[in-house]
């Protein structure tokens, strides 16, 4: 049995490969309060009964470490999963902003030119007005959807959520953005070289040689969609 607090958030959010940022934001608090939970410096909390729903375990467990079913059997949830919870109580999502999580379509413009197509939602996630205020992001801008693949592990996992700010589309040197190129939707990190050329990185090193360049001979058939500037898995 584990008798601590702590060890039992630490443990379930590992099984449940979620970061601290990523259950804070989750449930609406500060990682720094949330690390406090986990580290021991804090013993209790109004917020234990979400913390669990994100986790996938018994809150019963969570918050005395008993429990009549054997928390080692607990399958523990992803934190998409787990939202369909906290989007069925009206009470855990009073002053919340609920976020779509879409399948990202494309269309060609008469001109052709590509234009994205939101309007797939597949599921909704309820955050605090203080995720985006931290984040430096306008609700109205950010997309959540499914990461393609597993191009860019251990950054971003293969079905983690990302979100992505739709109003942030001036690359910056080093950073990951969703992209339309060559007919595909990719999660990609983006550096910048001289004479305007982007190279388009894979974190994972088994994706190494699919890195791609961009340039003014291919540049038609690029678009970046928004800066991904959060995860969850």
């Amino acid at each position: 049995m584990i008798t601590q607090l702590g060890q039992r958030l630490k443990e379930s959010r590992k099984r449940a490969r979620l970061t601290q940022s990523a259950v804070a934001d989750a449930v609406g608090i500060s990682q720094s309060t949330y690390q406090e939970l986990e580290s021991g410096k804090s013993k209790k909390s109004a917020h234990l009964t979400e913390i669990a729903v994100v986790l996938g375990v018994d809150p019963t467990w969570l918050a005395t470490g008993q429990s009549a079913s054997n928390p080692d059997t607990l399958v523990a949830q992803t934190l998409e999963n787990a939202t369909v919870h906290l989007l069925n109580s009206s009470h855990n999502n009073e002053g919340r902003i609920l976020v779509d999580v879409v399948n990202i379509r494309f269309l060609e413009e008469l001109d052709g030119s590509i234009a994205f197509d939101f309007t797939e939602v597949v599921d909704q996630i309820p955050f605090y007005e203080a995720f985006f205020k931290k984040r430096g992001v306008e609700p109205k801008n950010v997309k959540l959807a499914y990461a393609p693949n597993d191009a860019q592990e251990p950054y971003v996992l293969a079905g983690d959520i990302i979100g992505i700010d739709t109003a942030d589309t001036e690359v910056k040197d080093g950073g990951y953005y969703a992209v339309y190129f060559e007919g595909e939707l990719m999660l990609m990190r983006i550096f910048k070289k001289q004479g305007g050329i982007l190279v388009l990185s894979n974190t994972n090193p088994l994706y190494k040689d699919r890195d791609k360049t961009v340039n003014i001979s291919n540049s038609k058939g690029f678009k970046v969609i928004g800066r991904q500037f959060w995860r969850a898995g």
